[in-house]
């Protein structure tokens, strides 16, 4: 998708005109942001999805090669539109508000998928897009050898999901979406019910308050949020996290390290604006952990 991300004093209330102070062009959502990242990070990253052909999904491409993301699996559909967000970030604060305009584009099915690549892929990362074709990616994933990572939204709990997420070996969701998966607001018991789905890592990520995580083994730890000022925007912070902690899952980091990496990665973008605002690289992340 398409993020038009502009800068307000404050989110508007009723009828009015609001000043823009500040804005920016760039490709967003969860699963591309974080491949972006990945690659920024130096991770080999390509995208499998569909898009609409108008001017939209152009710039998506456009936005994926500028970081890196193998395109070759990005299909056009005709006179079908992409999907465009407009996002208003707090000038205070960097919280946002987003107003989100879905495409209209057909999703991808089983027989659609590229499965020589996905029999080549070491980590498939989603968000339960082109359902049920996500599921069978992560079956020829699993089967093949290589992992399956899951990131679960603030805002988009489905019960479907759970014919996902005994698929899962990195499962790492906002807490909005533990917290209705468990049915409880209590951190450890929520990773507790997340853990119970046979993932190698489970973890919960919460902004400023940092992530906790559990492991396969039962190890509980919690990695705190690294401090930006000024923060000028956390639109994809979370993202930048998924993309950050599977560059180092993937390169055999401990799931500590996996989490400090993840953190520096979204600490540094949130000092810019725009979801992909500042996607750093492997010596700009790793700086906040000197």
């Amino acid at each position: 998708m398409m993020d038009s991300v502009q800068v307000v004093d404050a989110f508007p209330e009723g009828t009015g005109v609001t000043e823009v102070l500040d804005s920016a062009m760039m490709g967003g959502g969860p699963v591309p942001t974080a491949l972006c990242a990945a690659s920024r990070l130096g991770a080999r990253a390509g995208i499998i999805d569909r898009v609409g052909s108008d001017w939209a999904g152009d710039l998506i491409r456009h936005e994926y090669r500028v970081h890196g993301v193998n395109t070759e699996y990005l299909q056009f559909e005709s006179g079908c539109r992409s999907s465009f967000g407009n996002v208003l970030v707090r000038r205070g604060d960097g919280e946002r508000h987003i107003v989100f305009r879905a495409g209209n584009f057909t999703p991808l099915s089983t027989e659609e998928l590229p499965r020589e690549v996905l029999e080549q892929c070491s980590i498939l990362h989603l968000n339960g897009r082109h359902w049920p074709a996500c599921i069978e990616a992560a079956r020829v994933v699993r089967e093949s050898g290589g992992r399956v990572s899951f990131d679960g939204g603030a805002h988009r709990y489905d019960d479907k999901f759970l014919e996902l997420l005994p698929m899962v070996d990195i499962l790492v969701v906002a807490a909005d979406f533990a917290a209705k998966l468990s049915g409880t607001n209590e951190r450890h018991k929520q990773l507790e019910g997340l853990s119970q789905w046979g993932a190698s890592v489970a973890g919960i990520t919460n902004g400023s308050e940092g992530s906790w995580f559990m492991t396969v083994e039962g190890e509980y730890f919690h990695q705190p949020a690294f401090s930006v000022d000024p923060v000028v925007d956390t639109t994809g912070c979370g993202d930048v996290f998924h993309g950050a902690f599977l560059f180092a899952a993937n390169r055999g980091d401990c799931w500590e390290g996996c989490a400090a990496l993840a953190s520096a990665a979204a600490a540094c973008n949130a000092g810019a604006l725009g979801g992909r605002g500042h996607l750093p690289t492997i010596a700009e992340a790793e700086r906040y952990l000197a």
